[in-house]
C-alpha cells in the first residue's frame, strides 16, 4: 500500500528533510530557468479548496502543476457542497481522495485543514490557515534568504528581523494576523538560523509559539530574540521581513493598526540606512504600499519583493513532486500497456456503435 506524508505544519518536518526539499526546488528553478519542464506528474490531478481570496498561493499552485504535466482544479468552498450543517469535512475528503491525487486547502480553521488531512488518503497542503498560517510561504521565504545571503554566509550564519505585527492571537480585543511570522519562525529555529521577532508588546508572539521556537533552537543551534526596538540589533540583519498590518477581512482595523505600527514598525529609509549596506527586504505580499514597507524601499535596490513572489511557484513545484511524484512514479508502464489493449478488446462493435464510430457496411 502507498502511504502519503502532509504539508501542513513545518513543525512535522527535520532540517535535514526541507534541505532535501530545498535542494529539489532549486534544481527545479535551475530547469526552469533554463527552459526545461519536467512533465513528472503528467495524468495527475490536484484539487485547490480555497475560501479566501488568493493571487499568489492559487498562481503559483496552479501554473506549478501544469508545468510538471498535471491538472489543478480551483475550487471554492461556497461552491462545495462541504460547509457548516452540509456534507462534513471527513466525507469531502475521502470523496476527493478518490477523483483527484492531491488537496491543497485554504482554510480559516486550522482544525479544519487538521481533518481534511485526517481522512484524506492522498497529499494534503496547508495553503494557508489562522494559526500555522502559511507553511509553504515559510519554505519559500527560506529558499529566498538561500539565494540572496551575504557573501561569505551560510544559511545558520543569517540574521533575520521580522517586524510589526507578529502575533496570531485572534481574540476580539487583540486581534492581530501574524501567522506567517510564527511559520517562518518555526522554520528558521529548525534550520538554525538567528530569528529576531520586533514588535510592540500587544503583537508579540504568543508565549506557547515562543516556546516552541526556543525549544527547536536547543536542537538547531539557532538563535531566537524578542524586542519592541527594530534599531537595537539592525546592525547586524541581513534580511528585514514584514508582512500586512490589516488583510483582506480586517481592513476595519486599518485606524488601529496605523496607531500601533505606523510609523515605528515601518521598513522605511531610515531603518535601511541603519542596517548594512547589504540588508534585503522582504514581505509575502499582498501588503499595504507606504505603510508596511516605504514606496521607496518597496521599490528599492533591497527589495527582494517581486522575486520573493515568483520564487512561490518554483517552490510549489519541489513541494507537488517531493509528496507526489513518489507516489505516481509507481505507475509502471508494463500495466498501462496491458490496460490499454483491455481497452482495445473492450471496443466491440457494439461499443463503437454506441460511439459512433462504427462503419455501416
Amino acid at each position: 500500500m502507498i502511504t502519503k506524508k502532509d504539508f501542513v505544519d513545518v513543525q512535522d518536518f527535520t532540517k535535514e528533510e526541507f534541505l532535501e526539499m530545498l535542494e529539489m526546488i532549486r534544481m527545479l528553478k535551475e530547469a526552469d530557468q533554463k527552459g526545461i519542464q519536467l512533465p513528472l506528474l503528467k495524468g495527475n490531478t490536484i484539487a485547490l479548496m480555497f475560501d479566501q481570496p488568493s493571487t499568489r498561493t492559487r498562481v503559483s499552485f496552479e501554473s506549478a502543476m501544469d508545468k510538471l504535466g498535471g491538472d489543478a482544479l480551483y475550487l471554492e468552498t461556497k461552491t462545495l457542497h462541504v460547509g457548516e450543517g452540509r456534507e462534513t469535512l471527513k466525507d469531502t475528503a475521502l470523496v476527493l481522495s478518490g477523483m483527484v491525487d492531491a488537496i491543497m486547502i485554504r482554510n480559516e480553521s486550522h482544525d479544519g485543514i487538521l481533518e481534511l488531512a485526517k481522512w484524506a488518503t492522498v497529499p494534503v497542503y496547508n495553503g494557508m490557515s489562522s494559526a500555522c498560517m502559511h507553511p509553504t510561504q515559510a519554505l519559500c521565504d527560506v529558499f529566498t534568504i538561500m539565494e540572496n545571503l551575504p557573501a561569505g554566509k551560510k544559511l545558520e550564519d543569517a540574521v533575520v528581523m521580522w517586524v510589526g505585527d507578529n502575533s496570531v492571537d485572534h481574540s476580539e480585543e487583540n486581534l492581530h494576523i501574524g501567522g506567517v511570522c510564527r511559520s517562518n519562525a518555526l522554520i528558521a529555529s529548525i534550520m538554525g538560523y538567528t530569528f529576531i521577532s520586533c514588535a510592540p508588546k500587544p503583537a508579540e508572539m504568543l508565549p506557547e509559539d515562543v516556546a516552541l521556537v526556543k525549544a527547536n533552537c536547543e536542537k538547531s543551534g539557532g538563535k531566537f530574540i524578542q524586542t519592541d526596538n527594530p534599531y537595537e540589533y539592525i546592525e547586524d540583519v541581513d534580511f528585514i521581513i514584514t508582512d500586512a498590518w490589516w488583510y483582506h477581512g480586517s481592513d476595519h482595523l486599518k485606524d488601529k493598526k496605523l496607531e500601533e505600527f505606523y510609523p515605528k514598525y515601518a521598513v522605511n529609509d531610515q531603518l535601511i540606512a541603519a542596517a548594512p549596506e547589504w540588508v534585503k527586504v522582504m514581505h509575502p505580499l499582498p501588503g499595504n504600499r507606504g505603510y508596511e514597507i516605504a514606496e521607496s524601499v518597496w521599490d528599492g535596490p533591497h527589495s527582494l519583493l517581486i522575486e520573493q513572489a515568483a520564487n512561490r511557484f518554483h517552490t510549489q513545484k519541489g513541494l507537488l513532486v517531493t509528496f507526489m511524484y513518489p507516489r505516481a512514479r509507481q505507475q509502471k508502464q508494463a500495466m498501462v500497456d496491458y490496460y490499454t489493449a483491455q481497452v482495445e478488446m473492450a471496443l466491440t462493435p457494439t461499443l463503437d456503435k454506441v460511439a459512433g464510430t462504427h462503419y455501416d457496411e
